[in-house]
């Protein structure tokens, strides 16, 4: 039985997850409009907070996915937002810009504990079936999150104070603690026992899996060469946009239909999963790839691209993503044992948010040298070639144990 209306507690767990998501994106809408035009923080102000605010999750993940598997996950959901309704709090009667990015510091710590406990939590509440359900609901819920919460957010600073968006951010914490208290008698974390404090620490855990689970070595690389090729382009997008003449809402008009092509991901995911478990990723990935590419090579070839296809284009991109993504995440709760689930999930993130830093880097030096159109056709034809080679590496697999078996009849 999969549906996932009759687990017990699984309600509370999707309003929790909405509660977390709007707290991200308020608080990311937030920071750096109220940076920009409140504190009238400098470029080299902004770019401190941006680093400092994902610097927590890059060192410090690992460590608090670690602390979700031997501690009660539900202990460190509560603790994880009141930390946040206490920033929320100070973020709003702090004096000066300086603290201000201090405290935006401290948001970014207080945010770590929640996704390797939501991930622990999914894995004790969830059997196997259920994943692939759940990650399109949580998917979804996502999205959505993601388009509404900032506007709630931005439209009480408007009609308020311009700071008066963390009061709703932390309203938002208090009424997480309160939903997530509601999980304690759902959730059994009787297994925390000693094989989760001897689990393997941090990468070992992550390295071991890649080493010992085919399954999971494709779908983790799939995600990673994906957060690539996205770190890749994806600041260069204004520009790309400016550079073919495109206004400014059209840049707007592209994040919205990059939700909207995810939320669509999101609702066909289970369909195409049903027909190849282990196809899922690498073909989204690839597709993802073309999404980028045949852009760039439209601009390389100064054929005029109207907005409307590019909103296309754009939003089949957020889709393919999306499927990767999900791929990913059903696949690492499938096959990754109980008692390291948190830690395996909070090190791969700290590896995806590890190539989103280096990422840009390299596609700056690449605009310079080549331009932004072929950086957008490099990085959609480096996502295909590794979809390619994933898609070769499982065939081979799939092919070697007939072969052996070939063998072995032939011989006398």
């Amino acid at each position: 039985m999969t549906k996932l209306n009759s687990v017990p507690g699984y309600r509370a767990l999707v309003v929790a997850r909405v509660i977390s998501s709007g707290i991200v994106w308020v608080d990311f809408t937030l920071i750096f409009s109220l940076l920009s035009y409140h504190w009238h923080a400098d470029a080299v102000t902004i770019g401190v907070a941006s680093a400092l605010y994902g610097l927590p999750g890059l060192l410090l993940g690992p460590f608090f996915g670690a602390l979700a598997d031997r501690r009660n996950p539900v202990t460190i959901l509560i603790v994880s937002y009141l930390a946040r309704c206490l920033s929320s709090v100070l973020l709003m009667v702090v004096p000066d810009v300086n603290l201000f990015v201090l405290l935006v510091f401290i948001k970014g710590l207080a945010n770590l504990g929640a996704s390797p406990a939501e991930q622990v939590i999914v894995r004790a509440m969830l059997s196997k079936e259920q994943f692939v359900s759940n990650a399109s609901i949580m998917t979804t819920i996502d999205q959505l999150t993601k388009i509404c919460a900032p506007l709630l957010g931005a439209g009480m600073a408007s009609l308020h104070h311009p700071v008066a968006g963390f009061g709703f951010s932390a309203a938002l914490g208090l009424a997480g603690t309160v939903c997530v208290g509601f999980l304690r008698k759902h959730v059994e974390m009787s297994k925390r026992n000693e094989a989760s404090r001897q689990a393997s620490r941090h990468l070992q855990a992550l390295l071991s899996l890649l080493r010992d689970n085919g399954t999971f070595r494709m779908a983790f690389i799939a995600a990673i060469a994906q957060t690539a090729v996205l770190a890749l382009y994806d600041p260069l997008l204004a520009l790309f946009l400016k550079g073919k003449g495109m206004p400014t809402a059209v840049f707007g008009m592209i994040v919205s239909s990059t939700a909207a092509g995810a939320i669509l991901g999101a609702l066909v995911f289970k369909r195409i999963r049903s027909k190849s478990e282990q196809g899922t990723a690498p073909m989204g990935l690839a597709a993802f790839g073309l999404t980028v590419a045949v852009p760039g090579l439209l601009a390389v070839a100064d054929i005029a691209i109207p907005a409307g296809v590019l909103l296309a284009f754009w939003m089949a991109n957020g889709c393919f993503y999306g499927l990767t993504a999900m791929s990913f995440g059903v696949t690492m709760q499938q096959q990754c044992p109980p008692q390291t689930i948190g830690t395996v999930s909070a090190t791969a993130r700290s590896v995806q948010l590890a190539v989103l830093v280096l990422g840009p880097l390299a596609g700056a030096a690449l605009s310079g040298l080549l331009g932004i159109p072929l950086v957008f056709v490099l990085s959609g034809v480096l996502a295909m070639l590794v979809a390619g080679a994933l898609w070769g590496a499982s065939q081979v697999r799939v092919m070697w144990p007939f072969q052996r078996w070939a063998i072995r009849r032939k011989r006398p």
